[in-house]
């Protein structure tokens, strides 16, 4: 059965996108190739902004409740975020805890490289300097190397969210996931899949000009919270 407030939502959510993308985002693009570190001032509080929209809707129109536990982000170090992938759309929930916890305009995400492409959400993600990735490291190492070094030049405090599953939790997955555990030897999972190491300890050591912390949240379908592990 279709949910009218699930649709408001989603329309919502791209009206917001694609109007923003292009009047409140598109206008600053030039000033990318004359001041970067002005251009990710601006560009990252605008995205902020509307992130709120998301946030508000999904505490106001599906009574989503957020309880934060442990300790806070501190402001001006960057963190490396991970997170487990359990359905298509639990890293949204992240906002909310990020609201209360943190800066969004600070946070980037590590997501596949195809989503780019979507009108009005992915031109968004790219002007918000999102990592878009194939998920072969042969074909991602250079463009990791392109983004860190990026917002190491423009001195960004960046909050990066990474997904080391790869991949949200099906049955297919899991499925590869336990074939990879076995043939390797390594111990199989219920309710998370094989990490993937490679892109994550790339990130750390790159990061690790600058003072860094890491965060892990782990939220659970059906309570409508975020638990910090």
């Amino acid at each position: 059965m279709v949910s009218w407030k699930g649709i408001y939502f989603i329309l919502t959510l791209f009206g917001g996108s694609f109007f923003g993308s292009i009047f409140m985002l598109g206008p600053f693009l030039p000033l990318v190739f004359v001041n970067p570190s002005w251009y990710r001032w601006i560009n990252n509080r605008i995205v902020a902004t509307w992130l709120t929209l998301p946030v508000a809707l999904l505490e106001t129109v599906f009574g989503v409740k957020v309880i934060i536990t442990g300790d806070a982000f501190v402001p001006g170090e960057r963190s490396v975020i991970i997170m487990n992938h359990r359905t298509r759309m639990d890293w949204m929930f992240l906002w909310n805890c990020l609201m209360r916890y943190s800066y969004l305009r600070l946070e980037k995400i590590c997501l596949k490289a195809s989503l780019k492409s979507i009108p009005g959400f992915g031109w968004a993600m790219q002007a918000a300097a999102y990592i878009f990735i194939h998920r072969k490291w042969k074909d991602d190492k250079s463009h990791f190397e392109d983004m860190i070094g990026y917002f190491c030049d423009i001195r960004e405090p960046l909050q990066l969210l990474i997904f080391p599953e790869g991949t949200d939790l099906t049955e297919k997955s899991k499925a590869q996931s336990n074939d990879f555990a076995e043939k390797n030897g390594l111990q199989k999972f219920e309710y998370v899949l094989q990490p993937r190491t490679t892109g994550f300890t790339f990130v750390v050591d790159h990061l690790r000009e600058g003072l860094t912390i890491y965060s892990s949240f782990l939220w659970e379908p059906g309570t409508s919270f975020l638990h910090e592990i």
